[in-house]
């Protein structure tokens, strides 16, 4: 691939952010009054559109990279393979002499330990609605696909045209209008 100079290297790389040609242009460094030209002139450029659709492909997969170590990471906590650290402060206690009274004092030491301990049972079922809506288990929608004329007609209809109609087209929704034209 030919190199891009470094002005059309930025112009590349702010199109790939926004999809904008005339403000990425500008933010390239072009003119404001020419920038339109200059991102439409830049994106036909042959470096240019090899340094975007290379860049482009590269987003992508790592784009889909990314969903699906999400959808591992919902997996495994909606199952309850996920840990997570919480921090417990333990108090230990123990008898030791006070040097002035000569006496046996109870002495507490607390400090903070981290202790791992499986996700909630809340962050587990909100990773499972997550999982759900994400494989479209709970929609209410339904896809109908099909052709339903929709037939309107305004004025006095041929009996034997709406028996045709009928026989054509038997699921058709017919709305008639059967007040005589005054015409």
């Amino acid at each position: 691939m030919a190199k891009l100079t470094n002005r059309q290297e930025k112009f590349a790389v702010e199109y790939l952010k926004t999809f904008n040609a005339t403000q990425s242009a500008i933010k390239a460094g072009y003119s404001e009054n020419t920038a339109r030209v200059s991102g439409s002139r830049l994106l036909h450029t042959d470096k240019v559109k090899d340094f975007i659709n290379e860049h482009k492909e590269k987003m992508i997969n790592e784009d889909i990279l990314q969903a699906n170590a999400v959808l591992y990471l919902l997996s495994r906590t909606a199952v309850g393979e996920t840990m997570d650290t919480r921090a417990f402060v333990l108090r230990k206690g123990e008898f030791m002499e006070n040097p002035t009274t000569k006496k046996s004092e109870i002495v507490y030491n607390d400090h903070i330990e981290k202790i791992e301990v499986p996700a909630k049972l809340s962050d587990r079922n909100r990773a499972l609605e997550l999982l759900g809506k994400y494989h479209a288990l709970y929609t209410d929608k339904k896809e109908i696909q099909g052709d339903t004329p929709i037939l309107i007609s305004i004025g006095e209809w041929d009996e034997e045209y709406e028996k045709q109609i009928d026989n054509t087209y038997p699921n058709a929704t017919k709305i008639i209008d059967d007040i005589p034209d005054n015409n």
